[in-house]
């Protein structure tokens, strides 16, 4: 006669709302609901014949544990917290599962294992996986036009805009100068026409620079002491850039990464810091490139200013998009650390880009 625990579990087993079997410690399983044969691909048939066996459902390397750590504890308390596994269908395919057992009070040679099928949840994160990827290559594609059209604005400023004032200037020049002798009274107006035009040329430098420093052209670390230097000319807060190897070589991509990187931190320790001193250094490995901007300023909260920073989100972006690492480490009142770990190739993204929009 079935004890009333038993019997509110057969009602349980009725319901089909989980996979549920009664097994000996055997592995022999005697009692099962549709949901749980739906799971593992077997029918009544089967069931009835006594050919199931939770350890013959078992991948070998899952078997191993089970014997090992989870059987010893089952039967010492009695219960399992649910823990992930893999069954072996009938077909030979594996399905993903999550699973609980209890022994049984009144008889410790039988148990009770409840099995949810983890299939779809599997599959919803693997196509969330996918698209993130997507959008990630989305995105790194999208960075590196943008470099590329920084880079084609910037040398289209420098070779007409800046051709067609060097020859303004050249013939406001002469033309003061044939003023000076026949008309006097023109000559402070050619002078300051001279003036705006060299006014207006240090603009188009300085617009030049800010799309893309022609320095990074001459690599990393010409471009790491270039942006130390201005920042050291225009700030308060002192700036040491210190480097093993002056010869560091990368892909132009990583290069733009890393002096990314470090232009925002150094924006960052000029607006919110209040540091008094900041330090780049870059190092090369085997197989990395390694970046720390350090300061001594009043620090932040770093996970409170993350969601409300588009330049902190960029940063990490930048780096992640490249394969690489990032760790902003900052609390009140005790500085700011920013440590990239960047592989030492770009790594080798599938085109998947292309086909979509083919």
């Amino acid at each position: 006669r079935l004890t009333e625990r038993e019997a509110k579990i057969r009602r349980l087993v009725d319901t089909n709302i989980v996979g549920i079997f009664i097994y000996d410690l055997d592995g022999w399983i005697h009692v099962a609901n549709d949901a749980f044969l739906r799971i593992v691909g077997y029918d009544r048939e089967d069931l009835a014949s006594g050919c199931i066996n939770w350890k013959h459902l078992t991948p070998q390397e899952w078997l191993d544990r089970d014997l090992r750590e989870l059987i010893p504890h089952l039967m010492k308390t009695g219960f399992l917290s649910p823990f992930k596994k893999e069954y072996i269908k009938k077909d030979g395919s594996r399905v993903p599962i999550m699973l609980t057992t209890a022994t049984f009070d009144e008889a410790e040679n039988e148990g009770v294992a409840f099995v949810v099928d983890l299939t779809g949840r599997r599959e919803a994160e693997h196509r969330l996986r996918e698209s993130y990827e997507m959008l990630r290559e989305l995105a790194s594609r999208r960075e590196t036009d943008r470099e590329d059209e920084r880079k084609h604005i910037a040398r289209e400023l420098h070779d007409e805009l800046g051709q067609h004032l060097t020859a303004l200037r050249m013939r406001a020049s002469t033309l003061r100068m044939q003023l000076e002798n026949h008309h006097p009274a023109l000559v402070d107006e050619t002078r300051s026409l001279i003036a705006l035009v060299d006014q207006t040329m240090q603009v188009v430098r300085s617009v030049i620079t800010s799309l893309r420093p022609p320095v990074l052209d001459m690599g990393i670390a010409a471009a790491l002491e270039w942006l130390a230097a201005e920042f050291n000319r225009n700030g308060r807060t002192l700036c040491h850039l210190l480097m093993r190897d002056e010869n560091i070589e990368m892909s132009e991509d990583h290069a733009i990464v890393l002096f990314r990187v470090v232009q925002e931190a150094l924006t960052n320790v000029t607006r919110h810091a209040d540091a008094t001193e900041v330090i780049i250094t870059l190092d090369r490995r085997p197989n990395a490139c390694l970046l720390e901007v350090l300061d001594d300023g009043q620090g932040f909260d770093v996970q409170a200013t993350r969601s409300k920073s588009f330049g902190l989100a960029g940063m990490e972006e930048r780096v992640l998009m490249h394969g690489g690492k990032i760790a902003i480490i900052s609390s009140p009142r005790i500085g700011t650390l920013v440590k990239v770990d960047l592989p030492a190739h770009p790594l080798h993204q599938e085109r998947r880009i292309e086909a979509i929009a083919v």
